[in-house]
């Protein structure tokens, strides 16, 4: 299969676009996206990446090469010198996404104008235990009488269940709170209806930290 010379260049304009896609989409919380929604973004990416890399050249070299890009944009010529450089800037556009994203500025933008009260995109359970403040858990497993104490290491949810690593764990029994035993790391798995995230109590000493949290 021959590839003509106007779809190599239509691939090599993608690259820009593609690079900061897959930066955002492997950093980000989200649903998997669809071929569609990948190709759209990696278009808005691209055509983001390329602006921002003509504006960076034009104010600090005077650089005619971007108006020869956009006169010759349907045109064969391929402008390997461009693409370089916007791939470049592309890679910073993903970081910088990924950041506005994971730290939810839109939104925080919008509840300080009083426009939405919306948290984000990702479900509550990620939004929950992607937060800041949250590392040191107690887990109640209400099915099989246990509660576990541990830290945040990773976690994850489908349609069906809820995953979660903590690591540094004491497991104890959760009708008497008696300590049964310590375990280095431990893999939780449960739908979603038998799995309660609770936070340690922080209460403040001498201007530290110190956890607290009764359990019954």
């Amino acid at each position: 299969m021959e590839i003509s010379e106007l779809t190599l260049k239509l691939i090599l304009l993608l690259i820009p676009g593609s690079l900061a896609c897959i930066i955002y989409e492997r950093l980000t919380i989200h649903k998997q996206w669809t071929s569609f929604k990948f190709i759209t973004n990696s278009i808005l990416f691209g055509a983001i990446s390329y602006l921002i890399t003509e504006v960076i050249f034009n104010i600090y070299k005077s650089d005619e090469s971007f108006k020869l890009f956009w006169d010759n944009l349907p045109t064969k010529d391929i402008p390997y010198g461009v693409i370089l450089r916007s791939s470049i800037i592309s890679i910073i556009v993903g970081f910088i996404s990924t950041g506005i994203d994971n730290y939810k500025l839109i939104n925080k933008f919008g509840k300080l104008i009083h426009l939405t009260n919306k948290y984000g995109d990702e479900n509550l359970f990620s939004y929950f235990l992607n937060a800041r403040e949250v590392d040191e858990v107690y887990v109640r497993d209400i099915e099989n009488k246990l509660t576990y104490h541990g830290f945040v290491n990773s976690f994850s949810e489908t349609d069906e269940i809820k995953e979660l690593v903590l690591l540094d764990v004491v497991v104890y029994d959760y009708e008497t709170s008696k300590e049964l035993y310590s375990l280095d790391k431990i893999y939780l798995s449960k739908s979603k209806e038998n799995l309660i995230i609770e936070l340690p109590y922080k209460t403040k000493q001498n201007g530290t930290e110190t956890g607290k949290t009764e359990t019954t």
